[in-house]
């Protein structure tokens, strides 16, 4: 079958759509991709795919953006006379939609969030509906909808009248802990300082501000931010503020096939995302799993999904990702209890093998089975 994916997104970070291309190429699929181009520089690890590049102007507003993206992802996915089509978020669903219909071939929409619950959408009434309306009338004509976590696939269910929605996580695929200390070399760290770590987009509602402030009573470990995001400006200037410079560190977005080697670096992992609409308390972060696979414990946002996550695995605790003296009395137990650490640890290292894109794959596998 001839796949034609379709994402308004920088393909160089977006592990989740790398892993399904992957995938279903590995079962015998051609796989082509539609995807903006943010960046000029040539794509790494994705030869096994053509990509069909649309180049977006980061200064144009993005109600100028997406129409434009929209017309041109259509005419080129009607160009690739694919067997299916297959929308990453509802920002893509549009012209793989109208491309579906077209050709008379079946539709797949892969909402990697609860688009319409996004924080940045709860009090913006006017975009907030026009999203909702475009969801309602594409996803009726989707042969099989996806999304990243039980809650989201049952509340897309009940609002949309769906028979099924899959349930296809973001876990990574498995790989061993890497020896090494990528994090302290680079931001030339003492040897033996503790690193917490936090990996992904600087949004709002990521729960970093609460966890600069939880820094300023670390007693020894730095905290280190690795990505980037509309935040970024914020976050440095609260630091500034704070006089935080020696306990905050940043280091920019890494390209996924690099991350592991960072991420294995550090001492706990965070993923205290706030709960500011039900996509982000419903969310299953890619982090998290990135976390369990490099070994780490991880402190997560007390949640339903991750805290089932927790629950099941034992690989850390949760915690109120508003409440910043919990926040900092939790890390600084955690650093200090060496013995409860390796403990979390070795119950991350067990349970990678289990939580990990090999074993999660299948569900998406079936699903272009059964079309």
């Amino acid at each position: 079958m001839h796949i034609a994916m379709v994402v308004f997104g920088d393909l160089r970070f977006d592990y989740r759509v790398f892993r399904e291309a992957t995938s279903l190429h590995q079962a015998g699929h051609r796989i082509s991709i539609v995807a903006s181009a943010f960046s000029p520089d040539p794509l790494e690890g994705w030869d096994n795919f053509a990509i069909h590049a649309i180049a977006v102007d980061r200064s144009r507003s993005l109600r100028a953006t997406y129409p434009a993206f929209w017309r041109r992802a259509y005419q080129l996915l009607l160009s690739l006379d694919a067997d299916a089509y297959h929308a990453h978020d509802l920002d893509a669903l549009w012209p793989a939609a109208r491309a579906a219909k077209r050709q008379d071939v079946p539709l797949v929409y892969d909402s990697h969030e609860f688009w319409t619950e996004q924080s940045s959408l709860v009090q913006r009434l006017a975009i907030r509906s026009f999203w909702a309306m475009l969801e309602r009338h594409l996803i009726q004509r989707a042969n099989g909808v996806i999304t990243v976590s039980e809650s989201i696939a049952r509340a897309l269910e009940q609002r949309y009248d769906l028979e099924k929605v899959t349930v296809l996580r973001n876990l990574p695929h498995f790989k061993e802990p890497l020896p090494g200390d990528l994090i302290r070399t680079e931001l030339q760290l003492e040897a033996d300082r503790p690193i917490v770590l936090y990996q992904g987009g600087f949004l709002t509602e990521n729960g970093l501000s609460e966890q600069i402030e939880a820094a300023a009573g670390f007693s020894r470990a730095a905290l280190v931010l690795i990505g980037d995001g509309p935040s970024e400006g914020a976050l440095k200037a609260q630091v500034a503020r704070a006089g935080l410079a020696d306990r905050v560190y940043f280091i920019p977005r890494v390209p996924f096939h690099q991350l592991h080697a960072y991420t294995c670096s550090a001492d706990l992992g965070l993923c205290l995302i706030k709960g500011a609409g039900k996509s982000f308390y419903y969310s299953m972060p890619n982090k998290l799993f990135e976390y369990l696979i490099a070994g780490l414990p991880v402190l997560a946002s007390n949640f339903p999904e991750m805290s089932s996550v927790i629950d099941a695995t034992k690989a850390g605790e949760v915690v109120d990702p508003q409440d910043v003296t919990a926040i900092r009395d939790c890390i600084e137990r955690l650093l200090g209890d060496m013995k409860l650490r390796q403990q979390y640890a070795g119950a991350a290292r067990n349970a990678a093998r289990h939580y990990n894109w090999e074993q999660e794959s299948h569900h998406l596998i079936e699903l272009y089975a059964s079309l």
